[in-house]
């Protein structure tokens, strides 16, 4: 794990450049991974195995994988598990087993809000994205260019419930534009 959250630090660095540290662990991890190769997933694969990490058996990965064909990996932090998991469909996802929702939700939105030129940030309806409930949260973000058809969907969803199976939940995929 500790070279895990180096590859993190280093290659998450020169995306922060200008935030005087890293956010939390849960969002370094999912801009160093999802974020930084969504277009080269091949790539994250290869590094991901050369890191040694766990691939869970496809029972256990079913639930990162929302049912879906792919592959998961776990990892254990001294401050919890968390799991990325790479769908066939593209699906990249981040999950935390323990976290603090309201700076997960805070870095997430510092990562997310703004699109970097010429992509436009806007707030999608989450209504059927995720729960949004006294306990649990779902916030998203998408980027495109106003003429594309199709966009880069962000989604958080975090708990305040510790006896979940994951108090946070970071996932990112390509999908049509609403009409």
């Amino acid at each position: 794990m500790r070279s895990l959250l180096l590859l993190m630090a280093t290659s998450a660095a020169p995306a922060f450049a200008a935030e005087s540290a890293l956010p939390d662990d849960f969002n370094a991890l999912f801009a160093s991974t999802c974020m930084q190769y969504y277009y080269s997933q091949d790539t994250l694969r290869d590094q991901l195995e050369r890191q040694g990490l766990e691939i869970l058996p496809p029972d256990q990965a079913e639930f990162f994988l929302s049912g879906n064909e792919g592959t998961a990996w776990l990892f254990v932090a001294p401050s919890t598990r968390y799991v990325v998991s790479l769908s066939n469909d593209s699906t990249c996802s981040v999950f935390a087993q323990r976290g603090d929702p309201e700076q997960i939700q805070a870095g997430f939105l510092g990562l997310v809000g703004t699109a970097p030129p010429p992509l436009v940030a806007q707030v999608p309806d989450t209504a059927r994205l995720g729960p949004n409930n006294d306990r649990t949260k779902t916030v998203a973000r998408s980027w495109a260019r106003p003429t594309d058809k199709e966009a880069l969907l962000f989604v958080l969803t975090t708990s305040s419930n510790k006896e979940v199976t994951a108090q946070a939940m970071a996932s990112m995929a390509r999908v049509a534009k609403p009409r």
